[in-house]
């Protein structure tokens, strides 16, 4: 390259300076690829979604870009796979999306807005769908789960977090990778309608009732857990992600945390895998299409 550039003129030199300055300026801006070469024809296929850019990629491997719902309702869509078509699970569990995030707490401010108005809560409500495992693609009845993960988001922070719930226990663990008193603060008030409204519909089913005694209806404690890697810039959503990985796995979480290693693993098995769907027209009982011929996948 460097006796390239000798028969290159200083006009020229100048030019390919900026024009490498300019590229490495994009590397974490919204507008990295070409007018119209962001697509990706067809759409790569997830399931619970389709990917149709390249930036849906860039996103999730490079470090310091924030990850947005269809990254996080995917990989978790791919984590309850994980789980459920596993020959020998590790951990019961289940995992919800953003939509429910987004439903529990308009359920909330509904609730409180209306002094605890217990009339909300029905066995007709999406929330009772999700607890069912009918909401999602791949979702599990909560009553055969010991653990169900969150994904929240801190909306006055735009900052995602991690709850998981332990059903056994009652309590609502807390993962947060941009912890500070405030911030911690902001996440426990994050979780509260988890915590709060989550009793009152598991005495609706016949399920969680132990003995054949109703259902405590105090609100689950909410946990901080300690000791967790921070974040130095917008990489919560990867953090959230494999918190939870982690924990499904049974493996610690390590102290020190490489978040671009974790990102280019996600960003290559989530492109490999949509490649080889689309080259081996491959799709999973849960993805495959109302009709038409199909492998499992297992």
């Amino acid at each position: 390259m460097g006796r390239l550039l000798l028969l290159v003129d200083t006009k020229k030199k100048t030019q390919m300076f900026f024009l490498v300055v300019t590229v490495l300026l994009l590397h974490d801006k919204e507008k990295v690829y070409l007018k119209g070469k962001d697509k990706i024809v067809p759409p790569f296929r997830f399931g619970v979604e389709d990917v149709a850019t390249k930036m849906w990629f860039h996103k999730l491997a490079y470090p310091g870009q924030c990850l947005t719902n269809s990254h996080l309702d995917i990989i978790f869509y791919y984590l309850r796979k994980k789980g459920k078509y596993a020959k020998e699970p590790k951990v019961k569990f289940t995992t919800t999306d953003c939509l429910f995030f987004k439903t529990i707490h308009a359920l909330y401010e509904k609730f409180i807005a209306q002094e605890k108005n217990l009339s909300l809560i029905t066995a007709q409500h999406a929330i009772a769908d999700y607890i069912r495992g009918r909401k999602m693609l791949c979702g599990s009845p909560w009553h055969l789960c010991d653990h169900v993960f969150f994904i929240i988001h801190m909306e006055t922070e735009s900052h995602w977090i991690l709850g998981r719930l332990n059903i056994e226990e009652r309590r609502v663990y807390m993962y947060n990778s941009l912890s500070t008193a405030m911030k911690d603060s902001v996440a426990i008030k994050a979780c509260q309608p988890f915590a709060v409204l989550l009793p009152h519909f598991f005495a609706l089913f016949d399920e969680f009732k132990k003995e054949n005694k109703p259902v405590c209806l105090d609100p689950f404690e909410v946990v901080k857990v300690d000791g967790l890697p921070q974040q130095t810039s917008n990489d919560c959503g990867c953090f959230v992600a494999s918190f939870a990985e982690y924990f499904i796995d049974m493996k610690p979480i390590p102290p020190i945390f490489d978040v671009e290693q974790h990102r280019d693993r996600l960003a290559v098995l989530f492109y490999k895998y949509a490649r080889m769907k689309e080259v081996e027209f491959i799709d999973s009982e849960d993805e495959a299409p109302p009709k038409g011929p199909k492998k499992n996948l297992s």
